[in-house]
């Protein structure tokens, strides 16, 4: 039996793409009480729904090419930070989409590239510690690039790296970027034979 308890769970905020809860949670052993805010992308969280059956609501794209050695890295205008930040083509899913369909969506919206190959990692939570949110990550070869159909309020640019240039830009402190592009980059450069440590 787990030591801490869901005694509550109530919604604090509602937004169009996100809701703040707050859960109240008891230590079994000590009996001591304490509050939990929860971000969820989720409209009907409910205590029996916490962290149960959730659908995966976005998708993490590493677009690579294998054959001439090279990744697509995007630098991308992100508001929570206020600064732009290198990253990998990421979005929703959408509404009765599933998540090979949205990973091709959208890297053709953000970058323009059509999508050849896609392996789908299994989902996992995003943020454990702010949120419920699961993403899939998904591996993408590209058969072409066209033009990307970006919403009003993205400001997105893409380019291709080496996987030298790829690992270098992962790995200097002084390039803003996200931790689940920088672990999926660096993972697929270890698995293709880079040291990376």
């Amino acid at each position: 039996m787990p030591k801490m308890k869901l005694n509550s769970l109530e919604t604090v905020l509602e937004m169009p793409y996100f809701n703040v809860y707050s859960a109240m949670y008891e230590n079994r052993e000590t009996s001591h009480i304490a509050q939990y805010d929860i971000v969820s992308r989720n409209k009907d969280l409910s205590m029996q729904r916490l962290g149960r059956n959730l659908p995966v609501s976005a998708v993490a794209i590493l677009p690579v090419d294998p054959v001439n050695r090279r990744i697509l890295l995007t630098r991308e205008f992100r508001m929570p930070v206020n600064d732009y930040l290198v990253a990998i083509p990421a979005g929703l899913v959408d509404p009765g989409e599933d998540v090979r369909a949205a990973a091709i969506r959208e890297l053709r919206e953000e970058t323009g590239c059509i999508a050849d190959r896609v392996m789908v990692l299994p989902p996992a939570f995003s943020c454990i510690g702010l949120t419920d949110e699961t993403a899939a990550c998904a591996i993408v070869t590209v058969r072409q690039q066209g033009r990307a159909e970006q919403e009003e309020n993205e400001e997105i640019t893409s380019r291709w790296y080496s996987y030298e240039q790829a690992l270098a830009i992962m790995t200097d402190p002084q390039v803003r970027t996200g931790a689940r592009a920088q672990l999926l980059v660096l993972f697929w450069l270890a698995q293709e034979g880079m040291k990376v440590l």
